[in-house]
């Protein structure tokens, strides 16, 4: 039984997939392979947890996928975004990383935050300042380190 759930709408050329739960072993993306969309949009804001099973799974996936197709990762929480730069061909060649969830930590109320950014906020992998969503302060700290996490942005088209 797979313990990820897939919710898939196709709006002309554009396929938008919203995954949520976990992608292990079990992962089936088959029924997104079968569709002829020039554009997919993966929606990852749902996405718990993966494992190195799943990262093949994911692999396997993206590798059958027409070379016509181009794809743009949204909502990509840390686990994501550690795939991307740990792993050679998690992401695919071509693709773009339209937003990402970074870690942030707030001194003022001691609250660690994930924080929602679009790939253009990050300029020469330096962390966007951001107010606690939690009790406003400003800036938060950037709770990780910034050449490694935002490894993944030095290829952007």
């Amino acid at each position: 039984m797979s313990k990820l759930k897939i919710e898939k709408h196709l709006d002309h050329t554009t396929l938008t997939v919203k995954l949520h739960g976990i992608i292990d072993e079990d992962a089936n993306f088959k029924n997104i392979n079968e569709t002829k969309a020039s554009l997919i949009v993966m929606d990852f804001s749902g996405i718990s947890m993966i494992n190195s099973c799943g990262i093949r799974e994911w692999i396997n996936f993206i590798s059958q996928l027409s070379v016509q197709s181009k794809m743009i990762y949204q909502n990509c929480p840390q686990i994501i975004i550690e795939q991307i730069n740990m792993v050679h061909g998690f992401f695919r060649p071509g693709s773009v990383i339209e937003s990402f969830y970074a870690p942030y930590f707030c001194e003022s109320c001691d609250t660690e935050s994930k924080i929602l950014l679009k790939s253009e906020e990050v300029k020469s992998q330096e962390a966007p300042q951001v107010k606690c969503p939690n009790c406003g302060a400003s800036p938060m700290e950037f709770d990780a380190i910034e050449a490694q996490y935002f490894n993944f942005l030095k290829n952007r088209n």
